[in-house]
């Protein structure tokens, strides 16, 4: 049986969708037996060379999970254009002379290390050769040629670690030791990959029996034929004039550019031909011309090779479709794979306009085959060039959107199920994705915009958003309309819903934003006001403490005062009058010689200001001490009257007008400093109990997180004291890069917040005019507010995170415009 090389995709997909969670469990397992071993060594350089290994590897972990995909895709896209002449790298055959073979490119820690994984995976991998053997179009099976064999995965994970790290020694260590994890991994990975080939019904190729040692044996009678293009690609599909470069291309990997599209210039058409095939993408050159300029020739018929070719595509289609394809079950499996990781560590899941989706959710158009189907036959409808690019322009930009990674899953999978209605718009307007106000562009963006929100495909209020998204989505592709007025609708419909949301989210969260906005405007007049008490000429020779309360919190007082005062009185309260009595009243000279008029103002003057600071909700405890230390300015007088009380009782001479304890100079009685007679505007406003509630600070108050940050500086420190200094010096650079990150947000900036044990999409609604109060929200309206300090403490440590939330269709039109082939490296031998 010949198998289409699309199949390879599906395999290719199961192991590049779960490299990242792979590499994470066989570095915390390679971390662990680095840890036993440098407990275990009893020499101190020795130790010290695991104890680097390990810290080396735990640095690394999360980063390589970002990019071990990548170097995958790329051994995965080369092994197969291995020659056969040549051997393969660290082949199972060349492992016993690898000392003495010239040729084979690898350190020996890396051919140890596929030595120790061939027993562990020996059974499943057996399977796995003869399954792809007949894939790749092999009659019998040969091993080397296998795309998956675990020497790939090696050749993946050296260039990885190469990356990291230049010392050899710790990269022969970091190899060692994944040994045995890589193995269990790879083992479970081949069991997944030969099912989906065994339910695909391919045929195991056959074992060739040896006679004799035939050194050209494998080239002759197991090489690759050039007429199947070189790949192990059947002859059906070569002859359909499907290049083999073009296939991979399809499956959305780059190649070296030998074999694409014959797009030589802006101003020359492609081949007809290769105008009906289904391309993978359009040359950036034709995109400029075809959507900015135009141009005549893009009005050309299509010619009846255009025609014929498209038969044939079509004919290759009913071929895929009689492939059986994956079951609900494995690709709630696939979905579900990264549950349990933070969503923040999550590694975006692999979509594009190949994949297979759910059935379930999407219906017909969940197979990748029936998409394809309703773009060739659109092709086959089509009368003119640029009809037909305009298709190719739609499927290019969906598998660009579709490869978003700050976009989740289930979006991208929603877009690219959408393929066949805006499929059907490229009919009648072939350019419209380059209108900014068209209702398809619009409705795509307006999703994509609003999925922002959330950061978890698994939460319940995600799917709350998404399932009308999958409603509309369908019931546009079931309308088969070319008219853009059902994606108007469409868009209209969801809007309405998100309105309704949006409105209880805005209840809830406008108490918090009224509160700090007011926080901030009180601010503003009660520092004005504090200027205008510091020229007052009664304020000279004032003390310190007097002054401080003044351009504090009575300044705050009288603002509040008057911001609360609907009639616009000049002193609502009686809280600017109250200034004059204070000031006169710790003036000793003068109270000393009209202690009646002192001890008539001080019961009233009391109340009124305990009354405003109540009023701004302040505590009898917070204000205690400034009591406190007006009641020891007023000692003098008020020992004066306790005298004469006693004069009068005990019919003696007057007593001195200070005795020795009232003479003593308390700190209360010193005039205030150059410093303190000057009032400085305050950096950020000053919140009320309630209103930090209402703001939401106490989701953002350093508790957990403090917890967190002092629990990794002292692993760190803890490690090696000599570190110190390279600590202190990373924590200012990351101070430094978290201050020009937070000058960066602007207000409707998404992040993601760690709060509360758990890490929640907010968005930016508000900074204050200075930039040192910052309030952000997240689902349902929950505000949390914090300082600017605090912001930069959590940007450093990685516990809020910028989301570059910018135009999804805008990114993806100039990703089509700028974007060039990357050129893919061979095996090294």
């Amino acid at each position: 049986m010949t198998v289409p090389s699309r199949l390879l995709q599906q395999c290719f997909q199961e192991a590049l969708a779960g490299a990242p969670e792979l590499l994470a469990r066989c570095a915390d397992a390679a971390i662990a037996s680095l840890q036993a071993a440098e407990k275990a060594s009893k020499e101190v350089a020795q130790r010290d060379r695991l104890a680097l290994a390990w810290w080396g590897l735990l640095q690394n972990k999360i980063q390589w999970g970002r990019n071990f995909s990548d170097h995958l895709r790329d051994a995965l896209l080369a092994a197969p254009e291995a020659q056969t002449s040549r051997p393969a790298l660290l082949s199972e055959s060349s492992l016993l002379s690898l000392v003495e073979d010239d040729a084979v490119n690898e350190s020996l820690e890396s051919a140890r290390l596929v030595h120790s994984l061939m027993p562990v995976v020996e059974q499943q991998l057996a399977v796995l050769d003869a399954l792809m053997s007949s894939v790749i179009g092999l009659q019998t099976v040969q091993a080397e040629r296998n795309p998956m064999r675990p020497s790939v995965f090696v050749r993946a994970l050296r260039e990885l670690m190469a990356a990291a790290e230049s010392e050899p020694e710790v990269r022969a260590l970091w190899l060692r030791h994944m040994g045995t994890p890589l193995g269990r991994e790879l083992q479970k990975l081949y069991e997944r990959v030969a099912l989906i080939l065994q339910r695909a019904n391919v045929q195991e190729a056959g074992y060739r029996v040896r006679l004799v040692d035939d050194a050209g044996a494998s080239t002759r009678s197991g090489g690759l034929s050039t007429r199947s293009g070189g790949l192990g690609l059947s002859s059906r599909a070569a002859g359909l004039g499907v290049s083999p470069t073009s296939q991979w291309q399809e499956m959305g990997y780059a190649t070296s550019g030998q074999d694409t599209p014959a797009w030589a210039s802006a101003d020359h058409l492609p081949p007809m031909q290769t105008l009906a095939r289904m391309q993978p993408g359009v040359d950036h050159q034709v995109f400029h011309e075809f959507l900015n300029q135009g141009g005549k020739h893009f009005d050309r018929h299509l010619t009846p090779d255009y025609y014929e070719q498209v038969s044939e595509e079509l004919a290759a289609i009913e071929a895929f479709a009689a492939i059986p394809v994956l079951d609900e079950s494995m690709i709630l499996e696939q979905r579900t794979q990264y549950r349990d990781l933070p969503v923040v560590d999550r590694p975006a899941r692999e979509v594009g306009i190949s994949s297979q989706l759910s059935q379930k959710a999407w219906g017909s158009f969940a197979a990748a085959h029936e998409r394809s189907r309703v773009l060739m036959h659109l092709k086959q409808k089509a009368q003119r060039v640029s009809q037909a690019v305009g298709l190719d322009l739609v499927r290019t930009l969906v598998s660009q959107v579709a490869s978003d990674p700050l976009l989740l899953g289930p979006v991208r999978e929603a877009v690219v199920a959408l393929e066949p209605s805006l499929l059907r718009l490229a009919m009648a307007n072939p350019r419209f994705f380059n209108e900014d106000d068209h209702p398809a562009r619009r409705l795509v963006e307006s999703v994509a915009q609003r999925s922002f929100k959330f950061n978890d495909e698994f939460a319940e209020e995600f799917d709350s958003f998404f399932q009308p998204v999958q409603k509309v989505f369908n019931d546009l592709n079931t309308k088969a309309a070319s008219d853009p007025q059902p994606f108007a609708d469409a868009l209209t419909e969801l809007r309405a819903g998100w309105e309704v949301q949006d409105q209880k989210e805005m209840a809830l969260q406008d108490n918090g934003l009224q509160s700090i906005r007011y926080a901030e405007e009180r601010q503003a007049m009660a520092d004005q006001i504090a200027w205008d008490l510091s020229q007052r000429p009664d304020v000279d020779n004032a003390p310190g403490v007097i002054l401080d309360f003044l351009y504090g919190p009575w300044a705050l007082v009288i603002a509040s005062a008057k911001l609360g005062d609907p009639d616009g009185q000049p002193d609502p309260g009686g809280y600017r009058k109250i200034v004059s009595n204070l000031l006169w009243s710790v003036k000793k000279e003068v109270t000393l010689k009209r202690p009646k008029q002192l001890f008539d103002m001080i019961p009233g003057m009391l109340a009124t200001l305990h009354a405003g600071l109540e009023m701004l909700g302040k505590t009898r405890e917070e204000t205690k001490p400034f009591f406190d230390a007006l009641m020891r300015l007023h000692q003098p007088v008020l020992g004066l009257r306790r005298a004469r009380i006693r004069n009068d009782a005990h019919n003696s001479d007057p007593a001195p007008l200070e005795s020795s304890s009232m003479s003593m100079e308390l700190d209360e009685t010193l005039p205030a400093t150059p410093e303190q007679r000057k009032p400085r505007p305050k950096a950020q406003p000053w919140l009320g109990q309630r209103e930090l509630e209402a703001a939401g600070f106490e989701d953002t108050l350093p508790t957990d997180y403090g917890d967190l940050i002092e629990t990794q500086v002292q692993a760190r420190a803890s490690e090696d004291d000599s570190q110190a200094a390279a600590l202190a010096e990373e924590a200012e650079s990351e101070d430094l890069n978290a201050a020009a990150v937070l000058a960066s947000l602007r207000e409707g900036d998404w992040v993601d917040l760690y709060s509360r044990r758990e890490w929640l999409r907010a968005q930016l609604i508000w900074a204050s005019s200075k930039g040192t109060l910052f309030m952000f929200v997240s689902r349902g309206g929950r505000p949390h507010s914090m300082t600017k300090r605090s912001c930069e403490r959590l940007i450093a440590s990685r516990l809020l995170r910028p989301v570059n939330a910018q135009g999804v269709v805008q990114k993806a039109l100039l990703a089509m415009a700028t974007e060039t082939p990357r050129r893919v490296e061979p095996e090294a031998a």
